[in-house]
């Protein structure tokens, strides 16, 4: 197992995901995440309510990480994801899901510390695009990363909202987006 600088081993963290600073009841979707990554405690609450999940269940995961709800997406097999798979390139028919949520590397090195792929990971534009094609009309998809990123058409914003897991923490932006029909 590979040690990183943002992993367990801070005065902070414990290896169970870092708190929301404010609100929120605590998600207990995971399980322990030791080599860090995956969303913040108590965040799912919020981001199922910003797309208007009426079942987590069927909620597409992309980079899913450590996460144990829904249907999982992630390059690494050794974190038992549903579908092994670059949330780029997503094995499932177009307009097959009505809310995708997707926490991928924020940066080069946090890519090439948890994944080993450099400078080649999914970068917010290429995650919305794949997106676009998987949601149905009317659905919704929430990324949260460090930028709030550019889309198109089909897809239309809906909203952003700051995150922090705490003091000395980069905020990082839940950006929303919609698919829109043919008139949209």
């Amino acid at each position: 197992m590979t040690s990183h600088w943002f992993g367990p081993k801070g005065k902070s963290s414990k290896g169970k995901g870092h708190p929301i600073m404010y609100s929120f009841k605590e998600a207990e979707m995971f399980d322990d995440f030791p080599e860090g990554g995956g969303y913040p405690k108590r965040f799912l609450k919020l981001a199922f309510e910003t797309l208007g999940v009426k079942d987590p269940e069927k909620v597409l995961h992309l980079c899913s990480g450590s996460l144990k709800s829904g249907i999982t997406i992630d390059i690494r097999s050794e974190k038992y994801p549903k579908i092994v798979a670059d949330c780029r390139k997503v094995p499932l028919r177009n307009e097959s899901v009505a809310w995708i949520m997707a926490d991928p590397p924020y940066h080069e090195s946090y890519a090439n510390n948890l994944y080993g792929t450099g400078s080649h990971y999914p970068k917010p534009g290429e995650i919305l695009k794949e997106a676009s094609k998987l949601l149905i009309v009317g659905g919704r998809v929430g990324i949260l990363h460090f930028i709030v990123p550019l889309t198109r058409k089909p897809l239309k914003m809906i909203g952003v909202w700051g995150i922090t897991t705490g003091a000395g923490y980069a905020i990082r932006a839940w950006s929303v987006f919609e698919k829109l029909g043919n008139r949209g």
